[in-house]
């Protein structure tokens, strides 16, 4: 007797939504660079001195078409704002849609693959019993039935992302003219000058971070598009404003600075403080490069460096920059790096590559754990023509007061439980911790001092940090001749005239956790080479830097103090120990 079982089919063709999330997004960016231009635009053709000392008919034509193109700025200022958050949405849920055909695929794969051995197994059955006729027969029907849900939800799918494309296309149509945009924007208030308006926003005097991040949390999403375009350097700064939200307003400075001063560059117009502040955005930018080029030793995958501070103008034109390796707000490890001497914009390259060390030594530490690792040229360091105020302590004490606040910036952003954030000071950048310690009380967990001078000329002990001098760090090389400034007791005081900046942080009475932190390159003598290795891969201090960033205290290789005896100069044990390779990560 032959029996026929109906093998349902055939399989759907599946349909991937088009379009690429990434560059929505970015196409987003661009809308909200322009918007925010617009916005400056609007600002400088608002202006009354652009008519002052300017009298007669000739003055008042050029003042009210002067207000005419500002009122069309900002309205075309606000529509781009509206289209720039429409395409963001567009792309979130575009990736949503992705996501489901992803699923639908491993579906359509699993479903072929039963399919194909039933066929295989109807073919084989032979004088099958009514059982396993009956089986067979079950398993067409389940087939089938899971063949006409995967078709549905297809088409579910599409129907979906045609509501997504007809959304993007409304908010296009909406607005594609300016007499649409003007009159949307006809007797509208700036909801970004509403926001800045409410307290607790980062224009708000004595706002705290806490209280710029409970602003943050109150604004709409329409709302935080627009503070951010209209205000992309006060919210890029902002410390308690989360790290995204940073990072999109730092890039949308950075953007027109690099196209609108090379512009002026390019035409021979540009002033000496423009150059400088070229200079330092392009270095910013170079930075985030390098940082994009990296990738997590764990996972593989590229990192997303974030612009955490930016202003190219900063500090006479030093300018400041922030970036880190990970997001701050989610990490669970954190990690700041504070640099010293000769640091300005232009090292911002270099100090991505030491923070990049830092988080991919950590990672291999603890590769269960998240890290972020932020570089932060975020004082007057001495450099250049200014660098002899070195010699004081000036630099480190207001530097002390930025960093302090910074770090309270990223304990009021983050989300969930408080990270464990270590702050590591290298050189004259140890004296800033220091400074942002005890006169401010640096909201670290865990301070790291490297190649250190001093903490300043009032700490005297590790517990005057206000962590516990459990908690304080100190890893001096041997042979670095910036580390031997530093006061050793009386004798080493007085011999050295008091160079320092403080007490040596890895002397026996200063009382910090002395590490090993010698490198195999050293020179039989005090040289200004080994003052920069401290964060070079396979190093002893880099090793037990990431141990201090992850926690792993019991891990960390500790090494005698120094000391100064009352019949001699200084003693430092570490001078003929061999240093040790340690696996860090892959140097890259």
């Amino acid at each position: 007797m032959v029996v026929e079982i109906a093998v349902p089919g055939p399989l759907p063709t599946l349909r991937k939504p088009e379009g690429e999330p990434t560059a929505v997004t970015a196409y987003a960016g661009e809308l909200l660079t322009s918007s925010s231009n617009l916005d400056d635009f609007d600002t400088f053709a608002m202006q009354k001195s652009l008519t002052e000392g300017w009298e007669g008919d000739a003055a008042a034509a050029y003042g009210n078409a002067s207000r005419t193109t500002a009122r069309d700025a900002q309205a075309m200022g606000l529509t781009l704002r509206k289209i720039s958050r429409a395409a963001d949405d567009y792309a979130e849920s575009l990736t949503a849609l992705i996501t489901r055909f992803d699923g639908l695929a491993e579906r359509l794969r699993f479903l072929s693959s039963r399919r194909m051995q039933l066929i295989s197994d109807i073919n084989a059955a032979g004088e099958a019993t009514d059982a396993e006729i009956a089986s067979l027969r079950q398993r067409a029907r389940e087939v089938g039935t899971d063949i006409s849900s995967l078709a549905s939800d297809d088409n579910i799918l599409h129907a979906d992302a045609a509501v997504n494309e007809r959304t993007m296309v409304a908010a296009f149509s909406s607005s594609d003219s300016l007499d649409k945009s003007r009159r949307q924007a006809a007797g509208t208030p700036d909801p970004a000058d509403l926001a800045m308006q409410r307290p607790g926003s980062p224009t708000s005097e004595g706002s705290t971070p806490e209280q710029v991040n409970a602003w943050w949390g109150s604004l709409s999403g329409d709302e935080r598009a627009a503070v951010i375009a209209a205000n992309p350097t006060v919210i890029g700064n902002g410390d308690g404003i989360p790290i995204e939200a940073r990072n999109e307003a730092n890039r949308i400075v950075l953007d027109t600075d690099i196209e609108g001063l090379g512009l002026l560059d390019s035409r021979s117009e540009i002033s000496y403080e423009q150059n400088q502040a070229l200079d330092n955005a392009r270095a910013a930018q170079a930075a985030l490069n390098s940082g994009a080029d990296r990738d997590d030793p764990i996972t593989g995958l590229p990192l997303d460096p974030h612009l955490v501070m930016y202003d190219p103008y900063a500090f006479d034109g030093d300018g400041k920059i922030a970036i880190s390796l990970g997001n701050p707000d989610s990490a669970d490890h954190v990690s700041v790096l504070v640099p010293g001497l000769t640091t300005n914009s232009g090292s911002a390259t270099s100090l991505t590559t030491d923070a990049f060390n830092i988080y991919e030594s950590a990672r291999y530490a603890d590769p269960g754990a998240s890290v972020a690792s932020m570089m932060w040229i975020g004082y007057d360091a001495p450099s250049d023509w200014d660098s002899l105020t070195v010699a004081g302590e000036g630099r480190a004490e207001d530097g002390g007061g930025y960093l302090a606040d910074t770090v309270d910036g990223l304990r009021a952003s983050r989300d969930g439980d408080p990270a464990h954030l270590t702050v590591v000071g290298h050189s004259y950048g140890s004296t800033t911790v220091g400074h942002a310690a005890s006169d401010h009380g640096l909201a670290a967990d865990d301070i790291v001092l490297v190649g250190s001078p001093g903490a300043g000329g009032d700490v005297d002990n590790a517990s005057d940090l206000g962590i516990g001098a459990d908690h304080v760090w100190a890893g001096n090389n041997s042979r670095d001749p910036v580390a031997a400034l530093a006061d050793d007791g009386w004798f080493g005081a007085h011999t050295l005239g008091g160079a320092g900046m403080g007490n040596d942080t890895a002397e026996d009475d200063f009382g910090a956790n002395r590490f090993q932190a010698e490198s195999t390159s050293r020179g039989d003598v005090r040289w200004f080479g080994d003052h920069s290795k401290y964060f070079d891969p396979d190093t002893e201090s880099l090793y037990n830097i990431s141990q201090v960033v992850t926690g792993d205290y019991g891990d960390v290789v500790s090494a005698e103090h120094t000391y100064d005896p009352w019949y001699d100069g200084p003693q430092d044990p570490e001078w003929d120990r061999t240093p040790t390779v340690y696996e860090t990560g892959s140097g890259q």
